[in-house]
């Protein structure tokens, strides 16, 4: 079957797609996160040309909530989408109608969206409504990955991917006996090379099992598949550049090293080992 009769059989009713993006989205948002377990996010539009500076969520503009996985693929009402596509034809139209600015993108936690300055809040009734529509849409929810099990929520294994991944893999090493490596980028693929990354090529901190598959915050994967999380496809893997990391932490940041390496080894103990 062709890609467009797949995407026509994976769409939503129009009617209900209106419906969820007159609420930017946030009630279909909180059941696809449910019922897939993927990464809820808001993108925000941020009144200065640097996302990242100091500004209130106050002062931002909420444009649009939404689901995603652990690397550049994009869970929407309009289907599963690549980063690029969900940016040039949804985000950065809305962004526009706002003025001058940027866009921020941020991950949340379920439990965190009622205490966000979103638009329209998060309604149990729509959300359930939505649960209904997502499951019974099996071409759709098909399209989507299954997260590997067993899964550290979402919104806490991305605390371990997105930063604080070197704790996560010593925690690894203490609780499994599993080998810690760095992922050293060489080489991106077009469009990441903007990938924030160390002097040394430093993006990751994962284990390795003997069977060559390395494990972080999201579950055990052929190592390719890490790195490609990243837009990296050529690397290397270094055990003395993940101690140096460690070592740097560990001497200018202690306490936050150590508070996210009891949380990582909490989190493992509850949901790899059950």
């Amino acid at each position: 079957m062709g890609q467009a009769k797949l995407k026509q059989r994976a769409a939503f009713a129009p009617v209900l797609v209106d419906e969820w993006e007159s609420e930017d989205c946030v009630n279909f948002a909180v059941a696809l996160a449910r019922v897939t377990g993927w990464l809820l996010h808001v993108d925000w539009w941020v009144p200065s040309l640097d996302p990242d500076n100091n500004i209130s969520l106050e002062a931002c503009r909420p444009l649009r909530v939404y689901v995603a996985d652990n690397g550049t693929r994009i869970f929407d009402v309009r289907g599963n989408r690549s980063l690029g596509d969900f940016i040039h034809r949804t985000i950065r139209p809305m962004a526009v109608r706002h003025g001058m600015g940027g866009v921020r993108t941020r991950y949340y936690a379920e439990s965190t969206l009622a205490t966000l300055p979103l638009r329209c809040v998060p309604d149990p009734a729509k959300i359930s409504s939505a649960v209904k529509a997502i499951e019974t849409n099996t071409a759709y929810l098909a399209s989507i990955p299954k997260r590997l099990e067993p899964c550290i929520p979402a919104a806490e294994a991305a605390e371990y991917t997105f930063g604080r991944c070197s704790a996560f893999a010593e925690a690894m090493r203490e609780l499994a006996g599993l080998d810690p490596v760095a992922l050293l980028a060489i080489r991106f693929e077009q469009g990441a090379e903007g990938t924030e990354r160390g002097a040394d090529g430093y993006v990751h901190s994962f284990v390795l099992h003997p069977d060559g598959l390395g494990e972080d915050s999201w579950g055990k994967v052929d190592v390719r598949d890490i790195a490609q999380r990243f837009g990296i496809v050529e690397f290397r893997l270094s055990r003395e550049a993940h101690g140096r990391v460690v070592n740097n932490l560990q001497r200018n940041s202690p306490d936050l090293y150590e508070a996210a390496f009891a949380k990582a080894k909490e989190l493992i103990q509850t949901y790899r080992q059950q």
